[in-house]
């Protein structure tokens, strides 16, 4: 019973979302979110205490990072040439949602 309500969770998100969504895809994703929150509790469960919490993820800073530096530049024309359909400087792409 408990599958059927997830199952239908999923389907009403899916569909807020504007998709459509197989009772296998639901059931694939509840398989999928059923792993992932086991994985979760293990993670829970490791002991941090007195673990210093990191704002990287590298003790050192990070010095391969190369500085951004504008190199080129399309104009406008050129950057709209390759473009199948452009109207006033936008381009225009089909319509993907009913």
């Amino acid at each position: 019973m408990e599958e059927i309500k997830e199952r239908a969770y999923f389907r009403k998100l899916a569909r807020q979302l504007m998709f459509d969504l197989s009772d296998q895809e639901a059931d694939d994703i509840i398989q999928e979110f059923s792993t992932l929150t086991r994985q979760l509790q293990l993670l829970e469960k490791i002991d941090t205490t007195g673990v210093e919490p990191m704002v990287y993820p590298f003790e050192e800073p990070t010095r391969f990072l190369r500085e951004d530096e504008v190199t080129q530049v399309a104009d406008r024309e050129e950057a709209l040439g390759c473009a199948p359909k452009v109207r006033e400087c936008h381009i225009l792409v089909p319509k993907v949602v009913k």
